[in-house]
């Protein structure tokens, strides 16, 4: 139902250039077609009523948009912050290997950094492109050494049970990432949102000025301002596809972090020095 959704990942200025002229020029023709048709002396001994009616219509439109834009920001935030959890997760887990006994120490941090690389190298761009399918291969291989690994002592019994916190932690924030990339806003809502647009710019025209040109100005202005907002709407509804979408880079701060260090190689003497 998110017709703006087409214009796809182009930039956001881009975008809001698009949706300006489309809701203007659209709202402009309308009116030119309304003034056609009904002189502005016909329609000026009903604007008191047409203005306390637009009023009341504006300002419930305008309660709805404004619901809707907090309600997707946050869901935007929530999604955001999830994925900042499960990144911070998979660093605790790769700290919390370095106590772990050879060879587990080895294939947690190996599991570590292929669930990393995946995430980055894959999912990301799968997600942004409406191609994401959820594969457990990655986490399972995690599991599989945590729930195969027996520890030599009480040390490393804490960094198991640490460990197994965090993959619970990681396995919640995954699945939600997957929740918040495969649900949009419910059907229903866009309907409210285009129909209410529709008739609260079409309120517009049961007005009349001397000049055209100004009625023509105020109501592109207000149409804009909709157009706008829808655009808003639309952009952080779907946190993982389109111009405003949340970063990797949590990811890849963390699989930074797990890349192996090079070996330190020794300082070699220069040829001729004592």
């Amino acid at each position: 139902m998110d017709m703006l959704g087409m214009l796809g990942n182009l930039p956001i200025a881009v975008q809001s250039l698009i949706v300006v002229a489309f809701f203007a020029s659209l709202t402009v023709a309308g009116l030119y077609l309304v003034r056609r048709r009904v002189s502005p002396d016909a329609l000026r001994g009903d604007h008191d009523v047409a203005g306390f009616t637009f009023g009341v219509v504006g300002a419930f439109y305008g309660v709805i948009l404004a619901f809707v834009i907090v309600a997707v920001w946050q869901r935007f935030e929530r999604a955001n912050e999830t994925a900042q959890h499960e990144a911070l997760a998979l660093s605790n887990l790769y700290d919390l290997s370095q106590g772990f006994d050879e060879p587990a120490r080895t294939a947690m941090q190996s599991a570590l950094r292929s669930y990393t690389s995946e995430v980055v190298n894959r999912e990301w761009t799968a997600m942004a492109t409406f191609g994401y399918r959820q594969s457990m291969s990655s986490e399972e291989r995690i599991w599989q050494v945590l729930s195969t690994y027996t520890p030599g002592g009480a040390r490393q019994q804490t960094f198991l049970d640490k460990s197994i916190d965090q993959i619970a932690d990681l396995s919640d924030a995954r699945q939600l990432r997957f929740v918040y990339y495969s649900e949009d806003l419910p059907s229903v809502i866009w309907i409210v949102i285009y129909v209410g647009c529709f008739i609260t710019l079409g309120f517009g025209y049961f007005f009349g000025t001397r000049l055209f040109r100004s009625q023509a100005i105020m109501i592109a202005t207000f149409a804009s301002l909709i157009g706008l907002t829808i655009l808003a709407i639309s952009e952080l509804s779907s946190p993982y596809q389109g111009a405003v979408v949340i970063s990797d880079e949590p990811f890849r701060y963390a699989l930074s972090r797990m890349t192996p260090s090079p070996p330190v190689q020794p300082d070699l003497p220069r040829p001729g020095a004592p």
